[in-house]
């Protein structure tokens, strides 16, 4: 693969256009702007069309808090979530919408699309870390509906996404249950790429071999440099990206050239400064092309 540095910079979108997270939820019209305007800015190899968690949560049930930055997910959602309901949110409507317009706004750039993880939608709903067989089922059934969506809507890289507060136990279930597995095989069959995002992950022998059916894996940076990945392409977090001081993972040349690209942990926050966004960028890029 070509070596690449991808941050998250959703929420930097509406930043740009000046709007709040809420406006650009809920206006397909808004929401593609900001997103193209994002690419433009920072010259990005991707699209990242939304980043924020509480979208999935919100099509099972729960509400939003918006008054915090960033917004929160206000956890318990139905008592009996139905993911036939899903399509028909308010939000999940506005997203589809959006990636029919991005796609034919800006067909050049691969639309990147985050989902909440197993654990953190485990997490939303305030099922138990060791989840009955039900429970394993309802979060199952809510997040293949989601990655059917975004599949059919010609997402072309799905970032499953645990939260950084879950607890790496809390993900042993999901694990064992072959979860992560499940997502990769269904979005392998629409040729979908699939990004793991947990930073708490220490890719133990389990969390590997359940992982390595991903396209791109992204944990804690020192156990990803050192797992012994046969499939999945390494991610790589930065460290002050958007401060204009940003750090770069050390150990690098311990791995291969182009086997691995570098990320963010998390989107960015919307306070920092664009000069500071793009000073990091240059610092990364000339890194990976050795100027």
């Amino acid at each position: 693969m070509k070596q690449q540095f991808i941050p998250w910079l959703y929420a930097t979108t509406a930043h740009i256009r000046q709007v709040t997270l809420r406006d650009m939820a809920f206006d397909a019209v808004t929401m593609v702007a900001g997103v193209i305007n994002a690419a433009k800015l920072f010259q990005a190899p991707a699209l990242c069309l939304n980043f924020n968690l509480t979208l999935w949560a919100e099509a099972a049930g729960c509400t939003t808090d918006w008054d915090q930055t960033p917004p929160r997910v206000q956890t318990g959602g139905s008592p009996d979530p139905n993911p036939d309901t899903a399509r028909n949110s308010a939000r999940i409507t506005t997203l589809v919408d959006a990636a029919k317009r991005v796609k034919g706004a800006s067909p050049q750039h691969p639309l990147i699309c985050a989902i909440a993880g197993p654990a953190t939608m485990a997490a939303y709903l305030e099922l138990d870390s060791a989840s009955s067989s039900m429970d394993q089922f309802i979060v199952a059934e809510l997040i293949t509906e989601y990655v059917n969506l975004l599949c059919e809507n010609k997402i072309d890289n799905i970032v499953i996404v645990e939260d950084a507060e879950t607890e790496e136990a809390a993900l042993a279930t999901w694990v064992e249950g072959k979860q992560y597995s499940r997502i990769a095989k269904l979005a392998d069959h629409y040729a979908v790429a699939t990004t793991l995002l947990c930073v708490q992950a220490s890719l133990n022998k389990a969390q590997v071999t359940e992982f390595d059916s991903l396209t791109y894996v992204i944990a804690q940076t020192d156990k990803t440099i050192e797992a012994n990945i046969a499939h999945a392409i390494k991610g790589l977090a930065v460290e002050s990206f958007g401060s204009g001081g940003v750090s770069l993972p050390t150990s690098l040349d311990a791995l291969k050239p182009n086997s691995y690209f570098l990320t963010t942990t998390q989107d960015l926050d919307t306070n920092k400064e664009f000069s500071n966004i793009q000073k990091d960028i240059t610092t990364i890029n000339s890194f990976l092309t050795g100027n």
